[in-house]
């Protein structure tokens, strides 16, 4: 990745983490800012260390300096504890141009031809991720699954990707967050978080002339019309268990030689 393209990119972050409002109660430690807390969240993907603090602490005893300075801005390096804490304030739409915007630039660097098939569209794939779960840490917009007598609460997302058969680089979405509202007898799913994610960023994903890639969970007719609507293309798995009349019905239509 050249430097310049990085640049763009950290700045994308910085630039969405300007005027985020200030939560804080006066009781909160202030010496940490938000904008230091999000660069160094992106460093801690950047760098896929587990404890970002004591690797860029002991190079900064080391060296004087530190790579999230250097590379990211970070004035203060905050702890694992202080980021969770700070980003957990932040509504997840916040950072929802990045993901655009740093996907225009790698079509304008000609990273996308790479990706290109299916007559010039590209391959979208859906999929939820779990990025918390615990069976005693919830909150109201936890989800919660009962097994064994015991409750999982977690937190998942419906994460949009694009892949390329034989390249284990993906150039990730925006998400949608599958969550709880307050008051709401029952748990949000996957499924509407698909069709939410495609009502909100269906028409400016179009010029890639996507093509959606899903499980056996969203071949389902009424997103698949919706993904039709949306001027998509899509391959979903389907399940003999769960389309029972559509694999009679394939069974039935071979011609037997």
């Amino acid at each position: 990745m050249g430097h310049g393209i990085f640049g763009k990119l950290t700045g994308y972050v910085d630039e969405a983490g300007k005027g985020v409002p200030d939560q804080r109660s006066r009781e909160h430690n202030f010496k940490i800012e938000y904008s230091d807390a999000i660069k160094s969240a992106e460093a801690v993907f950047f760098f896929q260390h587990p404890s970002l603090l004591s690797f860029q602490r002991a190079m900064q005893e080391r060296k004087k300096r530190n790579n999230v300075e250097t590379l990211f801005g970070v004035k203060e390096i905050p702890c694992d504890n202080e980021i969770r804490g700070l980003l957990d304030t932040i509504a997840p739409d916040v950072f929802g141009d990045i993901f655009m915007k740093s996907l225009k630039l790698a079509d304008g660097e000609g990273v996308l031809e790479g990706y290109r098939v299916l007559d010039g569209g590209v391959l979208l794939a859906l999929d939820g991720v779990w990025y918390h779960s615990s069976k005693h840490t919830h909150c109201k917009r936890c989800l919660h699954i009962e097994k064994g007598g015991e409750t999982t609460y977690y937190h998942t997302g419906v994460v949009g990707t694009l892949v390329m058969p034989g390249n284990h680089a993906v150039l990730p979405e925006m998400p949608e967050m599958v969550s709880n509202g307050e008051g709401e007898g029952k748990q949000d799913c996957e499924l509407q978080a698909g069709k939410r994610w495609l009502e909100k960023h269906g028409e400016e994903y179009q010029w890639l002339k996507p093509t959606l890639l899903g499980d056996d969970l969203y071949a389902h007719q009424p997103f698949c019309e919706q993904v039709l609507k949306a001027g998509y293309s899509f391959i979903f798995t389907c399940k003999d268990t769960s389309h029972a009349w559509l694999a009679d019905t394939v069974k039935n239509s071979e011609v037997e030689e």
